[in-house]
């Protein structure tokens, strides 16, 4: 029996998305699950996005649309929310779509029958015209909220929760909790769940494959960022703030810190690799960085220590994050930027992570 008395506001910042943003909404409109409204927020496109907007705009009453302030996904994301007057909210980008026609429903069910506030699919990635399977969200959920392991396959190794795509949000849950996204450059979806994990927002996850997310190379999250750096440490200190303001224990969520900080570094090496053409030298230079800051050294000792590290299953990355974070406490930055060099140049890294090729 399907749920319909409960409204899904959808809400898609749009920029530069003529290619995608039609087979975007059609993927929507042709959910079976019919209470429910399309927001979508233009944000200064240069290209013809405005236009098939509109004629989408005109052809279906629940779609609308509203200027962006121009300032990324995360501000666009949140006027939004000031639009929004479903009592759930999803969130698509205007170059993904939905393969399953049912997965607002089946959304809308769960969060009714155990009270979530978040409710998580599963999802693939389309890269280079190929559907790629992803790590399954039982990886992790079956360990409890509560559990290191939890957090650290959620956000980091697996990732799944550090993306707003692919759930329904419980808007009075958002709303109670004053969680909106962060002005940064990037990685704002990130800080926005690990917010709302701080809340102790109530999960469950279904099991089908709700999403697909396209690997657009012309996207935010596959660039180049120059203030890369700040940006992780602006992120990191506002989620160990938001613990403090929100009076959670720091032993119990300075993980989401420590491993923000961690997996920052690795991430902005092996940037700074690839734009210096191989440059073991640009490597050290961030390390040296992270390392400096007092911040990343408070991390990167507490790290060294493997306290909590030793609650992880996966004992791979309890090895990595040890001697990483050791050497980051002794200050070898050039050998870790060599032991970054063979990571990348071998590929490690993306058979490590979610984020790499799947074949």
């Amino acid at each position: 029996m399907k749920v319909l008395e409960k409204k899904i506001s959808v809400i898609i910042p749009v920029y530069n998305a003529e290619k995608y943003i039609s087979e975007t909404l059609d993927s929507i409109i042709k959910q079976s699950y019919k209470n429910r409204e399309i927001i979508l927020v233009e944000n200064g496109s240069k290209d013809r996005s405005s236009d098939i907007i509109q004629e989408y705009e005109e052809k279906y009453q629940e779609i609308h649309m509203i200027k962006g302030v121009g300032k990324g996904p995360g501000s666009a994301r949140n006027r939004g929310m000031e639009f929004a007057s479903g009592e759930y909210i999803i969130f698509v980008d205007s170059d993904d779509y939905l393969p399953d026609t049912d997965i607002f429903d089946q959304y809308v069910h769960a969060a009714e029958q155990t009270d979530a506030d978040i409710v998580v699919s599963n999802y693939v990635r389309l890269w280079d015209g190929k559907l790629l399977s992803t790590v399954k969200t039982q990886s992790f959920a079956l360990s409890g909220p509560l559990s290191e392991d939890f957090c650290f396959q959620g956000f980091f190794s697996v990732g799944t929760l550090s993306y707003v795509w692919g759930k329904l949000y419980r808007r009075s849950f958002l709303e109670k909790n004053q969680i909106t996204f962060t002005d940064i450059t990037y990685a704002e979806d990130k800080l926005f769940n690990m917010q709302c994990y701080v809340c102790e927002a109530k999960y469950i996850f279904l099991q089908e494959q709700g999403y697909v997310y396209r690997k657009n190379k012309e996207s935010i999250s596959w660039s180049y960022h120059p203030d890369s750096t700040a940006n992780w440490f602006k992120i990191a200190n506002t989620i160990k703030l938001w613990i403090q303001k929100n009076n959670k224990d720091m032993d119990m969520y300075g993980g989401l810190v420590q491993y923000t900080l961690f997996f920052a570094s690795f991430f902005d090496g092996k940037m700074e690799y690839i734009k210096h053409k191989n440059s073991l030298w640009a490597v050290r230079k961030v390390l040296k960085r992270y390392g400096q800051e007092p911040l990343g050294r408070e991390c990167f000792l507490e790290l060294s220590k493997g306290k909590k590290l030793s609650e992880l299953k996966q004992y791979l990355w309890r090895f990595i994050i040890k001697g990483f974070a050791e050497g980051m406490k002794h200050q070898w930055y050039m050998l870790l930027a060599v032991g970054i060099k063979l990571l990348i140049d071998m590929k490690v890294d993306e058979r490590l992570s979610d984020t790499g090729f799947r074949e």
